[in-house]
């Protein structure tokens, strides 16, 4: 067995790394001066570098998908590493400027899924966790309780990362709002005061006026609250039909597929996907697919994609699969998918900072018979028959979803 020899205090991001991925069974943990992993006589040293192995051997998915997202991984798990190391508080700042400059349009560091980058940055960021507020790095804060809720919360890794409180209503939007409000009503006690001693009387009536309508408003009975909408129903999944696809012209790794998801006649949508590695170019073209289509438009290497294609991916990683209907003669482009028992109207386009995505995704999973699942419940489409249908992959047995 390999052996991983972590300095107690300035490794969190590796430590962070090798309990998500539980590298228990690959590596032994030690605590020694110097960083390095050694397996089989052979040393690697670097958090990036040993990152990377420890990942290619637990969960090759935080890699990311093809060559292009997999350099981008490592560059930004690479500066995660150097813009935090020297401790200085303008070098802390300038790292969570730029930081949240890259998340203002993106879930997750590096494409719409969890990576070693994002491990890697909040292992560093938690340490200076004080100096994330919501005021000068929103989009951090945003992240930063994702990362903390699906990672180390969702994993009981809190021993090693306490949970840090974050009320994500906080949002600096309304500030400027808030602030012109304010300048306003100064302005209109200046002018009142400016207007003398006639605007008195009116004044004591409108008091009288404002009590009035206070007390009438307090003697109102309160409204019932409503009852809490099933997160996994604000989700708008679809069946989609791709129409034509083709290689994105500016990364090898990713397809452009034009996809009908059922909104008007003759509108399609353009969807980016990483399945270049998984999915010869003509199997990607005139073909059911299983889509989301309400995250918020994210622009992959210079071309917006509008919704977001499912596949399953085998827990070794050998294998990413398109989730289709088990019977395409019953379903068309639109049909929405629903679970039994969490009904609800999905929502226009999901906020990112709600996270409702991202709660529910890491229970999407196939079962023994490649039937896409919700926790215990299936994947179902609503025809126009009225008869469900189900949602499979090819191969994929016990595979996540997204």
């Amino acid at each position: 067995m390999a052996t991983l020899s972590l300095p107690e205090k300035t490794s969190k991001d590796l430590l962070l790394v090798y309990k998500y991925t539980k590298a228990e069974g690959i590596a032994k943990l030690q605590t020694a001066d110097n960083l390095a992993l050694e397996v089989s006589g052979e040393k690697y040293e670097g958090p990036v570098t040993i990152a990377k192995y420890l990942a290619s051997k637990t969960q090759p998915e935080l890699l990311g998908d093809g060559k292009d997202n997999q350099a981008e991984v490592e560059e930004w798990a690479t500066w995660g590493v150097s813009a935090f190391k020297s401790g200085a508080s303008k070098d802390i700042t300038a790292a969570l400027q730029k930081l949240n400059g890259h998340l203002s349009y993106r879930t997750f560091v590096v494409s719409n899924q969890l990576t070693i980058a994002d491990l890697i940055i909040f292992g560093h960021v938690h340490g200076v966790s004080k100096n994330v507020k919501v005021t000068n790095a929103p989009n951090v804060l945003r992240w930063f309780d994702l990362i903390q809720n699906i990672v180390v919360a969702k994993n009981n890794l809190v021993a090693e990362f306490p949970l840090v409180a974050i009320n994500l209503d906080d949002v600096p939007e309304p500030v400027i709002a808030a602030a012109d409000k304010k300048k306003g009503d100064k302005e209109a006690k200046k002018g009142d005061k400016k207007e003398g001693g006639d605007k008195k009387e009116e004044g004591k009536k409108d008091k009288k006026d404002k009590k009035a309508k206070k007390e009438k408003k307090e003697k109102k009975e309160p409204a019932p609250a409503a009852p809490e909408q099933p997160t996994i129903s604000r989700l708008d999944i679809r069946v989609g039909y791709i129409r034509s696809c083709k290689k994105h012209e500016g990364a090898d790794s990713l397809y452009v597929e034009e996809i009908d998801l059922g909104d008007d006649e003759g509108v399609y949508r353009t969807v980016v996907s990483g399945l270049v590695k998984w999915y010869p170019l003509e199997e990607m073209q005139n073909r059911w697919v299983i889509c989301i289509a309400n995250l918020k438009p994210a622009s992959m290497r210079g071309v917006k994609s509008e919704a977001m294609v499912f596949c399953a991916t085998a827990p070794d990683g050998s294998k990413v699969e398109l989730l289709s209907p088990v019977d395409t003669s019953k379903v068309k482009p639109g049909d929405r998918i629903y679970f039994e028992g969490l009904e609800g109207e999905p929502e226009k386009q999901l906020p990112p900072k709600k996270k409702y995505f991202e709660a529910v995704q890491p229970d999407f999973k196939t079962d023994e018979n490649r039937i896409a699942h919700y926790q215990d419940k299936p994947f179902l489409i609503r025809t126009a028959s009225g008869e469900p249908v189900k949602c499979q992959v090819a191969t994929v047995v016990g595979g996540g979803i997204k």
